[in-house]
């Protein structure tokens, strides 16, 4: 199967499985971006990852900017756990597609960790998501550190698949979508933001960590204020809860 039979073929199935955008990185990018390639260590790297990577599928799915709406809540914290397992099933089957093809492919699960305590031990994912879809022309980066897409601003959710198979790749793209209007530093509240912007502004994540285990013994986490308030994206016009049903629903936690 020809590289664009076998990137229609990955598309369809994809789709199929609930997944909304879909990009592909050229493996050998994360040697040779400027961004990247001094941010993530060679080790997390798709060369590493799976010897004779050639590209690196990455799929997303928004965040229901009406279900954000009420975070932090159960409600929210629930969407957040079927995104993450539509994710992590569509990343399998595409990978197992690959394999049906005869490439090699490994998917990288949507978190490279272990709940809170494995982020108190690392903050970070040993593969990032954000970084992949950045290589895959999928958005770029935000002064929250998120991923800002056109479509959806920072409400999205990754994962990715590395494989040996050759597809057609994307590129970064040339100008950034962060409008830098500083809503997310105001709106944490962990002042975990910083204002300097990526990749000089790093997230205070620890403070991150700890909020979100917070919320998690009240059965409510992630936060999520930080990407609801991003003015980016078409969703951004998107019908809302009424104020007083956000608050009821806040009221449903441990």
């Amino acid at each position: 199967m020809g590289r664009e039979a076998l990137m229609n073929a990955i598309r369809s199935t994809a789709r199929s499985l609930g997944i909304v955008d879909i990009g592909v990185a050229n493996a050998e990018a994360w040697e040779t971006d400027g961004l990247v390639g001094t941010i993530i260590p060679e080790n997390e790297h798709p060369s590493s990852m799976l010897e004779g990577s050639r590209s690196v599928i990455v799929i997303g799915i928004p965040v229901s900017r009406a279900i954000l709406a009420t975070a932090p809540s159960s409600y929210y914290s629930e969407h957040y756990r079927t995104i993450n397992s539509m994710l992590d099933h569509a990343s399998q089957r595409i990978a197992m597609e690959l394999e049906i093809e005869g490439h090699t492919a490994a998917f990288v699960s949507r978190d490279g960790y272990q709940g809170i305590e494995g982020l108190r031990k690392n903050a970070s994912s040993f593969f990032s998501h954000r970084h992949a879809a950045y290589l895959a022309g999928m958005g770029t980066f935000g002064i929250s550190n998120m991923l800002i897409t056109k479509k959806n601003g920072p409400r999205m959710r990754f994962t990715s698949v590395i494989t040996t198979a050759e597809l057609p790749y994307g590129g970064p793209l040339k100008e950034g979508l962060c409008t830098e209007c500083m809503r997310c530093v105001s709106e944490c509240p962990q002042n975990a933001v910083v204002p300097e912007g990526y990749p000089t502004g790093i997230t205070q994540k620890q403070r991150c960590v700890e909020y979100s285990a917070i919320l998690r013994s009240k059965g409510c986490s992630p936060c999520g204020r930080c990407i609801f308030v991003c003015p980016v994206g078409e969703d951004i016009n998107g019908h809302l809860p009424a104020d007083e049903t956000i608050k009821h629903i806040q009221t449903y936690i441990k």
